[in-house]
């Protein structure tokens, strides 16, 4: 192997200290790069947190605005069937009178429930459906005279008088 020269030996010290001082430089530069990353993934998480908070919040504001929108559609629903309710109960207020029951008898028995009931109860239904002036005498004379036609049948049952509703073309 051959000896290197004085001037070859120098040459290449010096080469390796510009090298070494490049990597130096390098290094610090990395550092700086490393610093500005962390920096800027510091920034976008806060951003990622700030943008995931205001969709939060949008999502909340649309949340109630949907649970507003449903209840709106509940009250709605619930208006629609008391009206329905309404248009029904009219219409047989309205219709023409069984043959052989007056106006007043037919719209009774027509505007009573189907189920088996007391008194008190059918006649707190009948008072309900308008018939205000409607005295509970009376009211108890207009059921009498549709048993008496086939219309009704009464029972008694410990003590208490249930009227049940006969369906009759």
């Amino acid at each position: 192997m051959a000896f290197l020269k004085d001037t070859e030996r120098e040459q290449l010290r010096q080469l390796v200290k510009a090298c070494l001082l490049e990597i130096s430089k390098l290094k610090i530069e990395l550092k700086k790069c490393q610093k500005e990353s962390s920096k800027s993934m510091i920034q976008e998480h806060s951003k990622l947190q700030e943008l995931q908070i205001k969709q939060n919040k949008e999502i909340q504001k649309k949340e109630a605005e949907i649970q507003k929108l449903l209840n709106q559609l509940e009250e709605k629903d619930s208006k629609i069937e008391e009206l329905q309710k309404v248009r029904d109960q009219f219409k047989l207020l309205t219709q023409k009178p069984k043959k052989d029951l007056t106006s007043f008898q037919s719209n009774v028995y027509l505007l009573l429930p189907d189920r088996e009931d007391n008194l008190e109860n059918l006649y707190e239904w009948i008072i309900d459906m308008g018939f205000t002036e409607l005295t509970l005498q009376n009211f108890e004379h207009a059921l009498r005279n549709l048993e008496r036609k086939g219309y009704y049948r009464s029972q008694e049952r410990d003590g208490t008088v249930l009227w049940k509703k006969i369906e009759k073309d």
